[in-house]
């Protein structure tokens, strides 16, 4: 087949799924194909164009067309998108940096904007422990509203910001700080404007494969995630630590 079109086809790809927040194996989960598939269609140096049915079926898992896929256009538009921090990026450095109650090394490789750092977190997840960190963040820092939503809607991680978002407006309700809870939860608003209304996301490396694991997960996912379709074993007193020991 085509390189060219090949190539437009693995970039197209790679950067809609990083879009929508999802690993090769969310991507391949939810469009009923195996993951090796998947990485095969990233892959510009495999020259096999997939089968139309695979291809339609990554990209309603995504939310675009075939041709989304196909396009020249759509790859100029994905390659613009600002720039998140990646796992190699040292996020707790980045964490850390901005008064996240971590240890380890400092050393970053780039740098990044505190709405990137927050954002490449939610998309990554390195850990529970630095998605503890975020609420505390967003409470204690003057972070840029409208670049984090528009960052969070490019990337296809308004849910997962949304919980954070009201994990937030909780903490600043408990510490009777009225003006940031006012503040947080107009965000809040904005940002369910703009959800993916069917949204079944899990705040982890990789999403469980496992039926009865992911069934235990939701049960033991606070109040707002569930309502934000967003699950994860975390608890309203691991924020709430993580505030108290943030600079």
């Amino acid at each position: 087949m085509d390189k060219t079109l090949k190539s437009m086809l693995a970039s197209n790809l790679k950067a809609f799924r990083r879009r929508a927040g999802l690993s090769q194996s969310d991507l391949a989960r939810k469009a009923g194909t195996p993951q090796p598939r998947v990485a095969v269609m990233e892959s510009k140096g495999d020259p096999t164009l997939p089968r139309l049915e695979w291809l339609g079926r990554v990209a309603d898992a995504i939310g675009v067309t075939v041709s989304d896929l196909l396009s020249e256009r759509a790859m100029l538009e994905t390659e613009s998108l600002a720039s998140l921090p990646e796992a190699e990026d040292n996020l707790a450095a980045h964490l850390k940096e901005l008064g996240a109650p971590l240890t380890g090394p400092s050393r970053k490789s780039r740098s990044f904007s505190p709405e990137a750092v927050v954002l490449g977190v939610l998309r990554t997840v390195p850990s529970s422990r630095m998605v503890e960190c975020l609420p505390g963040l967003l409470l204690k820092k003057d972070l840029d509203d409208e670049k984090l939503q528009k960052l969070a809607k490019e990337r296809g991680l308004v849910n997962r910001l949304g919980f954070v978002v009201d994990v937030a407006v909780t903490l600043a309700e408990a510490n009777s700080n009225r003006e940031k809870a006012y503040h947080l939860r107009a965000l809040s608003k904005r940002l369910w404007m703009d959800r993916h209304k069917e949204a079944e996301e899990y705040l982890m490396r990789e999403a469980p494969e496992d039926p009865e694991f992911r069934q235990w997960l939701k049960k033991k996912t606070p109040r707002a995630g569930k309502k934000w379709g967003v699950y994860g074993a975390y608890s309203l007193e691991r924020f709430r630590e993580a505030l108290k020991r943030a600079a």
